[in-house]
């Protein structure tokens, strides 16, 4: 465990020194803050000139909040990742204490955690659609073990970091089934239930309900659990 944490320590002394990493660190706080307070007074513009209302999207607004801090956190971690193995460090790891599923959790694993008490911080202070404690602490932990696959995915699709660039573009897909949720009628909606979103999407719509909770994190473990397999065939 002591050379996991010199390992992170070190990871994050490379995040300070790059600037495109850096800015992703604080950008889940001033997202919120955006989303706080400009959605309410765009609400209050449409209602008032077009009668048309948004609360009922707000759910949305704050799932999209919640997702946002561990996929920032995933493309921290696997331009780490990708980085280091452009520069020839992670085969130096491997024949470290710090190999393998170690180095992993020093270079995913705790960032997602960091990404989960964020997800917690942001979404307690700026959700606007009212969410209880219960929901907001299962789907931060849904969504931060969506990071984790997130960050597996680009890491064993990308070569290296340009190929990651191109790569961290299917993130996006992965809201999908949040998003869906809002504009697909039940059952329907249910087509894209693989992906670890539409769950946290329900947490959104149903409240903290434990099937949605367990069927989110069984999703992100088969993903995880995929693309680690592929990761590790690699190195």
């Amino acid at each position: 465990m002591k050379h996991t944490v010199k390992l992170f320590t070190i990871g994050m002394k490379q995040i300070a020194k790059d600037g495109m990493l850096a800015v992703m660190v604080p950008a889940p706080f001033l997202i919120g803050l955006f989303f706080k307070f400009a959605i309410p007074f765009i609400n209050s513009i449409l209602v008032r000139e077009f009668s048309f209302s948004l609360i009922p999207w707000y759910g949305l607004v704050d799932g999209m909040l919640i997702c946002l801090a561990p996929m920032f956190a995933a493309m921290i971690s696997a331009f780490l990742l990708l980085e280091e193995r452009d520069e020839g460090i992670h085969a130096y790891y491997q024949i470290t204490p710090a190999e393998g599923y170690s180095y992993l959790f020093a270079r995913i694993g705790l960032p997602m955690i960091g990404a989960f008490l964020i997800t917690m911080v942001v979404a307690a202070f700026f959700n606007i659609s009212s969410l209880s404690a219960a929901v907001i602490l299962a789907s931060a932990l849904v969504s931060s073990f969506t990071g984790i696959f997130l960050a597996m995915m680009v890491v064993s699709l990308a070569g290296n970091r340009v190929e990651g660039l191109a790569a961290s573009k299917l993130m996006g897909i992965s809201f999908a089934g949040l998003i869906l949720i809002w504009f697909l009628p039940a059952p329907y909606y249910y087509v894209v239930s693989f992906l670890p979103s539409f769950w946290v999407g329900k947490l959104m719509t149903d409240g903290a309900e434990i099937s949605s909770l367990l069927f989110g994190l069984f999703t992100c473990l088969l993903w995880i659990t995929f693309f680690t397999r592929k990761f590790l065939k690699k190195v």
